[in-house]
């Protein structure tokens, strides 16, 4: 008796990316967990499905794309270390994340924050230190609902225009230690409110009127050693002070740092002292007076684009399809079994 078995598998598979390690990065730890991305012009089209910490070092690109991490159930961390990015895309960080904890940026230049790059957030800590920010966009950060710890140290922020914080709700802190917000525009943290916030040795340039509706009603404030350019743009404050602790505060610990026959002296002294001077008069300023215009936009997040037939999509990234995000929604493996055949032969 002789038995003959022929099993016979004819297997079509495309080309697809099965969420291993990205060709710009080194990968450690079980599957890959751990993904470091040194010095690159190109960002990586996925990552692991099971990644947990992404360190991403000396990239110069156009953008953090949109979901650029989505599809990492995972991750708990994404930190950036002197990279420079044109802008920082709607949607670019994962939304309603159960176990991200820590989104960390470290002497990194960011041209600009689209409008809801950080949005929908779960509990996570977000950190900015010795970095530059060039605009923050209205709604930049937005309908942020949870235990939101942010952060900045030693960092430049140059505009941040009206509604860059809009409904953001935050059980945790705010703190700017130290660098400058060089334009606050009105209304910039509109419905914005942290259980504390703590304002310190920070360099203004321009502080436009009503820039923190709620800043009186924080929990805990801390406001100290901030200085200013000394200039026209500050004599709305005088009529101010007495509806405005938090205002009244700011200029009580802060000094000017320009012009030069002002430098070194108490804001509260010169504003007092009328000692800013051929300005023209300056009325009093209600918070509808410093409202600009609002019309809240529509939530939503671009497919993401990969980089190559040379289309672009709105920030002017080149592009040639739509990918997911990383991980496990780039690994669709389309096996199709043609033929299975089992003969059997009995002699």
């Amino acid at each position: 008796m002789f038995y003959v078995t022929a099993l016979i598998f004819v297997c079509t598979v495309p080309k697809i990316i099965l969420g291993g390690c990205p060709k710009e990065c080194v990968c450690r730890g079980t599957g890959g967990a751990n993904v470091k991305c040194p010095a690159s012009v190109d960002f990586p089209e996925s990552f692991p499905a099971n990644t947990e910490k992404i360190v991403i070092d000396e990239f110069t690109v156009t953008e953090i794309p949109p979901k650029a991490f989505d599809n990492l159930p995972n991750l708990t961390s994404i930190s950036f270390s002197r990279c420079n990015f044109g802008q920082v895309s709607a949607c670019a960080f994962p939304k309603n994340h159960k176990n991200l904890k820590l989104i960390q940026f470290d002497m990194t230049v960011i041209g600009e924050m689209k409008q809801g790059a950080f949005s929908y957030l779960n509990p996570v800590s977000i950190v900015f230190s010795k970095s530059s920010i060039t605009t923050m966009r209205g709604y930049s950060f937005w309908n942020i609902n949870t235990a939101l710890q942010l952060s900045f140290t030693q960092t430049t922020v140059h505009l941040i225009e009206p509604y860059a914080f809009y409904n953001v709700n935050s059980s945790l802190e705010l703190r700017y230690d130290g660098g400058a917000l060089k334009t606050l525009r009105s209304m910039a943290f509109a419905n914005t409110r942290f259980n504390s916030v703590v304002l310190q040795n920070i360099s203004f340039d321009k502080m436009e009127c009503h820039v923190f509706p709620e800043l009186d009603r924080i929990s805990s404030l801390t406001i100290a050693g901030s200085q200013f350019m000394c200039n026209c743009d500050i004599l709305y404050m005088k009529s101010a002070l007495p509806f405005s602790p938090s205002l009244k505060k700011l200029v009580e610990t802060g000094t000017c740092k320009s012009p030069e026959q002002l430098k070194g002296m108490a804001m509260n002294d010169v504003l007092v002292n009328n000692k800013v001077e051929n300005c023209p008069e300056v009325k009093t300023q209600t918070i509808q007076d410093c409202r600009p215009p609002q019309e809240i936009p529509t939530p939503a997040c671009p497919d993401r684009i990969v980089m190559g037939d040379g289309k672009s999509n709105e920030s002017g990234s080149s592009s040639s399809k739509t990918k997911p995000g990383g991980g496990a929604d780039n690994a669709k493996l389309n096996l199709a079994l043609a033929v299975i055949i089992f003969v059997g032969i009995i002699i």
